[in-house]
């Protein structure tokens, strides 16, 4: 976390060449980002820890949903945050940044569409890697019920990755054509009004499959921690320890 400045202004800086001047905007808006994370959220988080701490065979798709939800909610208010410094710095951007910006978007779409194209296994195995690896970093290894169990609700979900990626792609083209348009005395309320698109990208059928996958995605965590064993459940909450006690620090220290 006490990093995390760092890897913003890392982050923004893969996209373009940026003047001194732009430079110390974007570590600016990072800092204060990691601030409001740090003041805002970061004991909300807490919160949300020590009650996860409690779950069990009766509460766990409650406090699965509750969890799922809060990480959606905090990344609508990190896309709120970062929408009027976004504007702002846009008006400084120079049309060979845009270009620049334009050409750094294109190659990461290609290196994803290339990634899913040439991807093995069909996407229930990545979906039940991706269990398992993420269940690995809060230190439980999945059994073969729980296994069992992913496999079964994976092959119920939509692979969504293609026409999200184009969705994507769509959304980024129009972005780049606003930015070109910052003579217009109405650019401001259309970037703003396309920045919140993102969130919703794709038609009517597509949004209809991604909140499937969300709901088998919350029931199949849900699953899991029914199914977990003591054993399962210990190490759980002694790696939510480590977390508690690391924001812990961190708040000291603010």
């Amino acid at each position: 976390f006490e990093r995390i400045d760092n890897y913003l202004v890392s982050y923004f800086n893969e996209y373009a060449s940026f003047s001194e001047e732009q430079q110390s905007v974007i570590e600016k808006v990072s800092k204060d980002y990691q601030n409001w994370f740090a003041k805002n959220e970061l004991p909300k988080i807490k919160i949300m820890l020590l009650q996860m701490k409690n779950i069990n065979r009766e509460n766990s798709k409650e406090l699965t949903l509750q969890f799922y939800d809060y990480v959606r909610d905090l990344l609508t208010k990190t896309g709120l945050f970062f929408e009027t410094p976004f504007v702002e710095f846009s008006d400084t951007l120079s049309q060979k940044q845009i270009i620049e910006i334009e050409k750094y978007l294109a190659a990461k779409h290609s290196d994803w569409a290339s990634q899913i194209a040439q991807g093995s296994g069909s996407y229930s195995d990545l979906v039940l890697k991706r269990y398992i690896a993420g269940f690995k970093r809060i230190k439980m290894k999945l059994t073969d019920s729980q296994i069992k169990t992913v496999v079964a609700r994976a092959s119920e979900m939509d692979d969504l990755r293609l026409q999200w990626s184009l969705h994507r792609k769509e959304w980024t083209a129009q972005l780049l054509v606003l930015l070109s348009e910052r003579s217009d005395p109405l650019y401001e309320m259309a970037l703003i009004s396309h920045l919140k698109q993102i969130s919703s990208i794709g038609d009517s059928k597509f949004q209809s499959k991604l909140k499937k996958n969300r709901e088998i995605t919350i029931d199949t965590i849900s699953k899991i921690f029914e199914e977990a064993s003591e054993s399962q459940l210990d190490s759980f909450r002694e790696r939510l320890d480590v977390f508690i006690a690391s924001i812990d620090r961190i708040l000291a220290t603010r």
